[in-house]
């Protein structure tokens, strides 16, 4: 068996709707084939078994398996069990909707010997560009090279919202040491349809290499589409995530519809409960403070920090913290579609 450095755990269940996944699949198995020293491990939950000629033929990078789940679909469920397939020493969890840039892998070896250097604890986490309809349809299935990816980054940062509908900054995209993931109880079961279980998984990664310390607030849920304004969670788990997008270690998400009528998605108020009460249930455990980076700074002069590094200022490059004002002037129809399902969303949180 050749040296595998790298798993890569990509779950999937195609239906009726969204075939379209197996040609997002296609063009993932194309690029990460270039590559000798990783495998994709693709865990189908599609009820019949059709999709795995298509999935894993042409491509030795390929380990494909067939995960049956009857209930509410879970991808902690099946991330476990690719997971536990993999023949990788480091695991990266991906999403068939995903695009990189051509360096993507090569820098997440950079960060998997960065890892290496520092403890089997530390963990990185992948930032990731929600890409709009109309963007999406430009884009996909072309050629993408990395001045493209970078200047839709750009035009994210100066606040317009045409291109990107929002920046999701602690994503299911981690890469940890397979060991330490098993060793922390891999991805909790108990989630399954849509949301939270990646923030229950990031939470114990947290517990296990705290860079920052957590204040009172770490257990607020409060939702924003402007980093900057992070409260709670969302807050303290950034630390380790924004580095990366200003790095360029980014992912782009296509776009694809999701109808909140599915039980799939009704179940996030279940998932909120169950994570919520991870959190309570952690506050008594006592940080370990030998992993703490002195050189942090509050949250928001961590941003600022970072901004300055990278040489944008905050005049012109407002995304993080609000629209600039011509997307607030013109904004675009499908606006109103996100503030409905927001509400939506909200509405099914507190039933």
């Amino acid at each position: 068996m050749k040296n595998i450095k790298l798993s890569i755990i990509i779950p999937i269940k195609v239906t009726f709707q969204n075939r379209f996944l197996l040609k997002r699949l296609s063009n993932l198995i194309q690029f990460f084939s270039q590559y000798d020293d990783l495998e994709l491990v693709v865990v189908d939950s599609t009820p019949s078994r059709w999709y795995s000629k298509i999935v894993s033929k042409n491509s030795s990078v390929v380990e494909y398996y067939h995960l049956d789940i009857h209930d509410i679909y879970s991808a902690s469920k099946a991330r476990n069990y690719g997971t536990q397939k993999a023949n990788g020493e480091y695991i990266l969890f991906f999403d068939v909707d995903l695009v990189v840039k051509d360096d993507f892998i090569d820098n997440v070896f950079k960060d998997i010997k960065e890892i290496k250097q520092k403890a089997k604890e530390a963990f990185k986490i992948y930032p990731c560009l929600y890409l709009s309809q109309s963007q999406t349809e430009r884009i996909e299935n072309k050629p993408m090279d990395n001045t493209l990816f970078e200047n839709i980054k750009l035009r994210y940062l100066k606040g317009f919202n045409d291109e990107v509908l929002y920046l999701a900054v602690n994503t299911s995209t981690i890469l940890v040491l397979k060991e330490h993931f098993f060793n922390i109880g891999g991805y909790n079961p108990l989630y399954k349809g849509h949301g939270y279980e990646d923030f229950e998984l990031i939470h114990r990664l947290y517990l296990s290499y705290p860079i920052i310390q957590r204040g009172e607030d770490y257990i607020m849920d409060f939702k924003t589409p402007f980093p900057y304004l992070y409260k709670g969670f969302r807050k303290y788990f950034a630390y380790y995530a924004l580095p990366n997008f200003f790095k360029g270690y980014y992912t782009m998400h296509l776009w694809h519809s999701r109808p909140l009528t599915k039980r799939y998605y009704r179940h996030r108020k279940v998932n909120l409960h169950h994570f919520i009460e991870s959190l309570k249930g952690s506050l008594n455990n006592k940080i370990e403070t030998k992993y703490l980076d002195s050189t942090l700074s509050t949250y928001n002069e961590f941003i600022d920090n970072l901004l300055v590094k990278y040489g944008f200022n905050n005049r012109d490059y407002c995304g993080l913290r609000e629209l600039n004002p011509i997307a607030k002037a013109n904004k675009p129809k499908s606006n109103l579609k996100r503030k409905i399902r927001r509400r939506f969303l909200n509405l099914l949180d507190n039933i």
